[in-house]
C-alpha cells in the first residue's frame, strides 16, 4: 500500500513537470529546426522538400520580426492610446510571403476618434504600388498625394455618420492614408480627426523611420 502511495505521489509530481517541458518545447523557435530540415532534404537531393522547409523558415522569421515590430509601436499617438488587446501579428505564408502587423488606437474620452494601423511588410507585391504614388488619379476619385515625413503617401478622406451611445449621430471625418516603402505598405484608417493636418500629425508620430530600420528598408 505504501509503495502504491509513493508511486502515485511521484506520478502527481512528475505529470505537471512533463507538461511544462512539453509546452516549452512546443513554444521553442522553429526557425533553426526548419533550416536543419532543409539541409537534410538538400543532402538527400529532395530539392522540392528543401524549398518548402526554407519557406517555413522564412515564415517563422517573419512571425518573429512581426512580433518585435508590434512591440516597438508607440503606446500613445497625439492623445490616442494603443488598445491593450488591439495588436495582432501574422505571417502571410505562401501568399507572396511577408507578414502583417495591426494596432488599434483610441481616444480615452472621444469614442469617435480612433486610428487603425495596418502594416504589410516584406511583401514583393507592394512594389507595384510605386506607380500609384506618382499618379494618385490612377487609384480613383478623391485620392491625393501627401507627405508623411520624407515619404510620399496617398490620402483619401470622406465624411460618414457616427452614432453615440444614445443613438445620436453626427458627421465625422473618415480618412485612409497609405504609405508605401520599398516592400512594405503602411495603411492608416483614421476616424473622427478634426482636420487633415491632425491626421498627418498622427501619421508622422507613428515612427516611420523606426519601422523602416526594423525592416531593413
Amino acid at each position: 500500500m505504501l509503495a502504491y502511495n509513493t508511486d502515485h505521489m511521484k506520478s502527481r509530481i512528475l505529470l505537471p513537470i512533463l507538461c511544462i517541458i512539453a509546452i516549452r518545447a512546443f513554444g521553442q523557435d522553429q526557425f533553426p529546426v526548419f533550416v536543419k530540415e532543409a539541409q537534410d532534404f538538400y543532402a538527400e537531393k529532395k530539392y522540392k522538400e528543401a524549398m518548402l522547409s526554407l519557406q517555413d523558415a522564412i515564415n517563422e522569421l517573419n512571425a518573429v520580426m512581426a512580433g518585435d515590430l508590434a512591440e516597438s509601436l508607440p503606446t500613445e499617438i497625439t492623445g490616442l492610446k494603443a488598445v491593450p488587446d488591439g495588436a495582432s501579428t501574422s505571417g502571410m505564408g505562401m501568399r507572396g510571403g511577408g507578414m502583417t502587423i495591426t494596432q488599434r488606437y483610441e481616444h480615452p474620452s472621444k469614442k469617435e476618434n480612433s486610428g487603425d494601423v495596418n502594416i504589410i511588410a516584406n511583401s514583393p507585391t507592394i512594389q507595384m504600388m510605386a506607380m500609384y504614388i506618382n499618379n494618385p488619379a490612377m487609384m480613383g476619385q478623391g485620392y491625393k498625394s501627401v507627405r508623411v515625413g520624407t515619404q510620399r503617401a496617398i490620402l483619401k478622406s470622406e465624411m460618414e455618420d457616427f452614432y453615440d451611445d444614445n443613438g445620436a449621430s453626427k458627421q465625422i471625418r473618415s480618412t485612409e492614408i497609405q504609405i508605401p516603402l520599398t516592400s512594405t505598405m503602411i495603411t492608416l484608417n483614421l476616424k473622427g480627426f478634426a482636420a487633415e493636418a491632425d491626421e498627418l500629425a498622427f501619421a508622422n508620430k507613428l515612427g516611420i523611420d523606426k519601422i523602416k530600420a526594423a525592416l531593413g528598408e
